[in-house]
């Protein structure tokens, strides 16, 4: 009987140390999967292993919480970030499953009521008013189809990639990712997975748009401009793609594959065709590549290599915007006109084409975007007046982008346009479509 009863003393303290142990483990768990102050889910892991049912999958992004640190502190911003998770739990916590990626990235999972969820998700500035903060924005995405836990990292990352495409930051912004806006975000992803491929074995290349002189109609030169035209989806917009090669860091390599080709052709075209001497090639380069320290020496050895003057390249500054542009942009422009070489602003009225850096660039010509040419009888009619008033104040020539019709070349010549490039003078061609004297053969 002793032994019976040390036994079951024996076997009862087993079962609590295994009651221990689980305790410990459930805790240690919880501690890895739930944030502490918050109790929103931080490991995805969960979600999926769970595996539920859900209506619809939004995403929360707070930007700006680093500029608040860096002058306020990081007491200040865990205070922000304590208030952001209480509104959010207020708001979703009823309906939702909440993970919390990091400080200032939450996933919300509905699990019920989604009319509720769908309206309160889609309320621009709803929380602005909490931070007191004006460079604090809120900008959210969702998407409203039935999914699988264990497909929630998948819906997150399509997220996550339509909340990057904000390119003004300015203001909070919601995105409803319907079926158009999801094709176009898996788009995207494609771009920018193949993009490097696609350079690496020809896929992109250049063609040629002639600039003319408006009222003869000679050709003074021509803009490079880079197509990609895919084996496998066919034509790639490149208003698409180059705008992703910059947010994936592409644009660097990108650029110079863009300056050494143009520079390349254009040292044979030059070498079989008779060109004016004051025939210009103009050649895109985003703001980011003038950003990096040694941009003008690179360009520089690029041109020296084709045995190219600095008095035949004109590079066009790209209308992207950028937050911040640093001491190397200016120098590099300074470097590279100091050697001869011209300077424009592309697409002037959009994105880069402020005034202040109008007068810092101090271009020697400007380039009126398509946009505002091709409506210049409407509502953009008015701005392309403005532009020329300036330009012509500060002695500046202005080239007309998107030329496609006689009447909007007429209207131009009145605004004293001299310049011009468009369909009505000849599409984008390749160089070797170009006869000898400098003129492109017509289809």
């Amino acid at each position: 009987e002793g032994d019976a009863k040390e036994i079951i003393s024996i076997k009862n303290s087993i079962a609590e140390m295994k009651d221990a142990e689980i305790e410990r483990s459930n805790k240690l768990l919880s501690l890895i999967s739930y944030d502490q102050e918050s109790g929103f889910i931080k490991n995805m892991a969960i979600i999926e292993s769970n595996n539920n049912q859900y209506l619809a999958v939004g995403i929360i992004k707070l930007c700006g919480l680093e500029a608040v640190e860096a002058v306020f502190g990081v007491d200040e911003r865990n205070k922000i970030v304590r208030k952001l998770c209480q509104r959010i739990a207020e708001k979703y916590a009823q309906c939702c499953d909440i993970v919390t990626f990091n400080a200032d990235l939450y996933l919300l999972l509905c699990r019920e009521n989604v009319q509720t969820f769908t309206r309160k998700i889609a309320m621009v500035n709803d929380f602005d008013s909490s931070f007191g903060y004006r460079n604090l924005r809120i900008h959210k995405s969702a998407i409203c189809e039935p999914l699988q836990g264990e497909n929630a990292w998948s819906y997150a990352e399509k997220l996550k990639l339509a909340i990057s495409s904000i390119r003004d930051h300015m203001f909070s912004e919601f995105i409803f990712c319907d079926d158009a806006k999801l094709n176009e975000i898996e788009e995207n992803i494609w771009i920018a997975r193949n993009i490097r491929h696609a350079m690496e074995i020809g896929e992109l290349f250049l063609v040629y748009q002639p600039i003319v002189d408006i009222n003869t109609r000679a050709i003074l030169g021509a803009e490079a401009l880079c197509r990609w035209v895919s084996a496998e989806r066919g034509i790639i917009s490149p208003l698409k793609f180059i705008t992703i090669a910059e947010d994936i860091g592409f644009i660097n390599e990108l650029g110079y594959q863009i300056i050494k080709t143009a520079m390349g052709e254009f040292r044979h075209f030059s070498q079989r065709a008779s060109l004016k001497d004051d025939f210009l090639l103009h050649i895109n380069v985003s703001p980011w590549q003038l950003n990096e320290p040694h941009f003008h020496e690179r360009f520089t050895t690029i041109m020296k290599e084709n045995g190219l003057k600095a008095n035949s390249l004109c590079v066009e500054i790209t209308e992207t915007v950028i937050e911040r542009i640093n001491e190397h942009f200016y120098l590099n422009i300074e470097q590279l006109r100091k050697q001869g070489v011209r300077i424009s602003i592309d697409d002037f009225g959009t994105g880069l084409s402020n005034l202040k850096r109008f007068y810092e660039i101090n271009p020697d010509s400007i380039k009126v975007d398509s946009q505002f040419t091709g409506d210049i009888f409407g509502t953009a009619g008015k701005i392309v007046r403005i532009i020329f008033d300036l330009a012509r104040y500060n002695r500046i020539p202005v080239i007309a982008e998107g030329v496609e019709s006689e009447d909007v070349a007429r209207e131009l010549i009145k605004l004293g346009c001299v310049q011009a490039q468009g369909y009505l003078y000849q599409k984008p061609m390749p160089f070797s479509a170009w006869d000898k004297s400098g003129k492109l053969v017509k289809e």
